[in-house]
């Protein structure tokens, strides 16, 4: 009896790896579902971590862009903000952030 270990933040279904992730309860209103899930597309586990391991990286770097975003930071009120970018683009640009991640496979 083998038992095999399936690289980090992946699992298998019919021999095929999948990346899945839990989307953190503060980044939860930016998301639909509160996991991202979907096919790496390879039965080879050494390319299924290193697939993972690249959408893990840049989920950490997107999600650290929202977390800063919505920080309370000393003197925020001083920022200077563009005009015509309020709210509705923000969430447009997160959503295309997301879109391209979950695309780059």
């Amino acid at each position: 009896m083998s038992e095999t270990i399936s690289p980090t933040f992946t699992f298998v279904k019919d021999g095929v790896y999948y990346f899945s992730r839990r989307i953190p309860k503060e980044l939860l209103r930016h998301y639909s579902s509160p996991r991202i899930a979907y096919s790496l597309r390879t039965r080879s586990a050494k390319i299924a971590d290193a697939r993972a391991r690249k959408a893990a990286d840049q989920l950490d770097d997107y999600w650290f862009h929202l977390r800063s975003r919505n920080a309370e930071l000393p003197g925020k009120h001083m920022l200077r903000t563009v005009a015509g970018r309020g709210r509705r683009s923000a969430e447009a640009r997160d959503r295309a952030v997301a879109l391209a991640v979950a695309d780059d496979w």
